[in-house]
C-alpha cells in the first residue's frame, strides 16, 4: 500500500464513516486519480449532479475512429504479426533439432529464449577456439 492510502485508511474512523480528510463526498473526488468523462457519467453520485444530456454532449464529442481508418489500422496490425510469425519460422529453422521440444512447434518465447541460449553457446565456441 502506498503512503496516501495508508495514511487515508488510518485516519479513517470506520464507526461513524466520518474521514479525517474532510466529511464531504468532494473531497473524495479530488483525490481520485481517475478523471474521464465516462466514468464521471457513469457514477451514481456524478449524474445526478450532471444532466444526462451533458454526458451525451461530453461523449459526442468524443471523435470516433472512421471504419476506413480502422480497417486500415487492422490490416496493418496483420502484416506486423506476419511479418513476426515469418521472422520467428525463419529462427526455428536456424535452431538445431535438440532445441524442439518432441516435434512439437517452439512457442514464441521459446523461440526467442532459444536462440539466445544457442547463439551465446556459438560465442563460447568462438572465444574458446
Amino acid at each position: 500500500i502506498n503512503i496516501v492510502t495508508s495514511k487515508m485508511l488510518s485516519e479513517w474512523d470506520w464507526k461513524t464513516q466520518e474521514r479525517a480528510f474532510g466529511n464531504s463526498h468532494e473531497s473524495l473526488e479530488s483525490t481520485s486519480p481517475e478523471s474521464s468523462f465516462d466514468s464521471m457519467c457513469s457514477s451514481p453520485e456524478m449524474s445526478s449532479r450532471h444532466s444526462p444530456t451533458h454526458c451525451a454532449t461530453i461523449k459526442q464529442n468524443k471523435p470516433k475512429m472512421s471504419t476506413k481508418r480502422r480497417m486500415k489500422a487492422s490490416e496493418r496490425e496483420k502484416m506486423r504479426m506476419r511479418s513476426l510469425a515469418e521472422a520467428l519460422h525463419q529462427l526455428r529453422d536456424y535452431l538445431p533439432p535438440d532445441y524442439s521440444k518432441r516435434g512439437q512447434p517452439l512457442t514464441k518465447i521459446q523461440t526467442l529464449k532459444y536462440t539466445i541460449e544457442y547463439i551465446n553457446e556459438l560465442s563460447d565456441i568462438l572465444n574458446q577456439a
